[in-house]
């Protein structure tokens, strides 16, 4: 089962999309495990997962989340509309077609 981390300033934006994100996964059948949380504790929970999205408010720190990752994980900023609306649908697809790895 892949792993997917959410992250936003505080996680609590983050956390409300990713329910809707796992919800979006389950229907279609996907096994993966989609959690969220806030900046300040990325580094301390992001080894135990496979591909990463960051808020888009939050895009300033990628560079800084990247240090805190394996250089071969996936990581993306969430479009700024489909996070705004937490259309945990729509961020699903652009996971699926931004990082492979979580198809396989």
């Amino acid at each position: 089962m892949k792993k997917l981390l959410i992250c936003c300033l505080f996680g609590n934006t983050a956390n409300a999309l990713a329910r809707k994100m796992q919800k979006a996964a389950d229907a279609q059948g996907h096994q993966m495990l989609i959690s969220a949380i806030g900046v300040s504790n990325f580094a301390s929970v992001a080894p135990a997962f496979d591909c990463y999205l960051v808020a888009p408010h939050i895009q300033y720190k990628l560079d800084e989340l990247k240090d805190a990752i394996d250089d071969s994980a996936p990581i993306a900023v969430i479009e700024s509309y489909p996070f705004a609306s937490m259309d945990g649908e729509k961020v699903l697809e652009f996971v699926m077609a931004r990082m492979p790895t979580m198809t396989a």
